[in-house]
């Protein structure tokens, strides 16, 4: 008898205790610090700047590692690595915060936006198409397409990269995930996914913090969004027209020959839509997604890296020595792309200052203890990867580019989740090894064709803002001078 007594008595303690630490975590949450917020509008005020990059970074200059912000909706900030760890694991984390409900307009129904249930089903189908031995077909495509650059670079060694790596990039989606030949890197005019997935992203994202736009309604009447329209059904229409003759083909071979596990994404979503009940709207919808995925981040990466070797001579000569030591003048593919461990520590060097995604938002649907404060369901939470990533804490002398943080004994030193160039957790990029077999083949053969040169000084000369992904505001002045073999 004693001794259920005395269990009961400490189970009662035991959850007296708990409750007293709930409660105390839960007071820890709304006394977090903030910026002064007005009824209705929150801290849009601060968006004024219309700069949403620039604009969080300096809040969290001033309110620290982890703050509130009312965009209007309450967000919690976070850039506490352990914290940011339980937050992208949790599985009741998995939706995208109610800021990205301002790009219903654009893709609703695709992975990157669906609620936890439909993505999961989704992320199954479609990682499908990722797998390294699909990737791994592509290589001799990425190779080829680097060489119509680096042809390109011999003709005119001053041309905008940003704007022909999108091109480049964009080559590479149409053939190695559409399977459709693609000369878009030597046309001269702007194509309409170069100019549209650009000009989309950028109108999207400019709702953020724009309490008017906010307004779907008012929106609707406003020529940034008939902008959006005009380009989105430019962007259908041309899917629509390769998913026509894809689907003629298709229809003309013998599905028992079709080996799903080596088809391309494209071919892929065509081959299951009947059984997985994937409409025509939606491949449209995902294609128009992953040519933005695939395109402007990995062309903005590699634009940066390329900056950044510009700046940095030594760095360059040493990735050229390895380039050279690896593959000499012979095709780059998947036999030594994974010998390359120099080049990947410069672009990881390079996503650690210039994070493609710097920001990114979740919303939970049930409590989050993160041990001295609780989240409370249906909190906007806001993942600052571009202030993680520059964090004197975790990285000495941040604003120093030094791709030795990347040896393995110096990121062993650092703790789980300060890199997250292509985020974490069971949502993050699905494209991860895509982007960077895109990147390392591309750069590796410049390199070995070009001197890199740049007027700047110093990469803090250079302004950038983020829509969809971190990009350049100001030009970045890179010339490719031949090298002499």
């Amino acid at each position: 008898m004693i001794e259920l007594v005395l269990l009961a008595v400490t189970i009662l303690v035991v959850l007296m205790v708990q409750n007293k630490r709930k409660e105390k975590a839960y007071k820890n949450f709304y006394k977090l610090p903030h910026p002064f917020w007005i009824p209705i509008i929150g801290n849009a005020y601060l968006m004024v700047q219309r700069n949403l990059l620039k604009a969080v970074q300096k809040t969290h200059k001033i309110y620290g590692d982890s703050y509130l912000f009312y965009f209007p909706h309450r967000t919690y900030f976070s850039t506490i690595p352990e914290e940011i760890k339980i937050i992208l694991n949790h599985p009741h984390c998995l939706n995208k915060s109610k800021e990205y409900n301002h790009l219903q307009i654009i893709m609703p129904n695709t992975v990157f936006l669906v609620k936890a249930q439909r993505w999961r089903k989704l992320r199954k189908i479609l990682s499908k198409s990722f797998k390294p031995s699909i990737l791994d077909l592509f290589t001799d495509i990425f190779y080829e397409k680097s060489c119509v650059l680096v042809d390109l670079l011999k003709k005119d060694n001053s041309q905008d990269i940003c704007y022909l790596f999108q091109k480049l990039t964009l080559d590479n989606f149409s053939e190695a995930t559409l399977g459709v030949k693609s000369t878009i890197l030597q046309d001269e005019k702007e194509h309409i996914f170069v100019t549209g997935v650009k000009e989309v992203q950028r109108l999207a994202f400019n709702r953020i913090g724009n309490v008017i736009k906010m307004n779907d309604f008012l929106f609707s009447f406003m020529e940034d969004c008939q902008t959006i329209k005009y380009y989105m059904n430019g962007l259908y229409k041309h899917i629509g027209k390769i998913m026509t003759e894809k689907r003629v083909l298709m229809a003309n071979e013998n599905d028992a020959m079709l080996n799903i596990s080596k088809l391309p994404f494209l071919d892929l979503l065509l081959q299951v839509s009947e059984k997985e009940e994937l409409t025509n709207e939606y491949i449209e919808e995902e294609m128009v997604l992953f040519a933005a995925a695939a395109t402007d981040t990995t062309a903005y990466s590699m634009a940066f890296t390329c900056f950044m070797l510009a700046l940095h001579p030594d760095i360059q000569e040493k990735l050229y020595q390895e380039v050279i030591s690896v593959c000499g003048y012979k095709e780059i593919g998947t036999s030594n792309l994974n010998d390359l461990k120099y080049l990947e520590m410069v672009i990881s060097e390079t996503q650690r200052l210039f994070p493609v995604i710097p920001l990114i938002g979740r919303t939970n649907t049930v409590d989050i203890d993160l041990g001295d404060k609780i989240i409370p369901a249906n909190t906007n939470i806001a993942l600052n990867y571009m202030a993680l990533h520059r964090h004197p804490k975790y990285y000495t002398d941040p604003l120093v580019f030094n791709p030795n943080r990347f040896l393995p004994e110096e990121i062993a030193k650092r703790p789980p989740y300060t890199f997250l160039p292509f985020s974490a957790g069971p949502r993050n990029c699905i494209g991860m090894k895509y982007a960077l077999m895109v990147m390392k083949t591309s750069i590796a053969n410049i390199v070995r064709n070009f001197h890199l040169t740049t007027s700047h000084k110093s990469f803090e000369e250079i302004d950038v803002e983020s829509s969809a992904v971190m990009m350049p505001i100001t030009p970045l002045d890179v010339k490719y001078t031949e090298r002499q073999k």
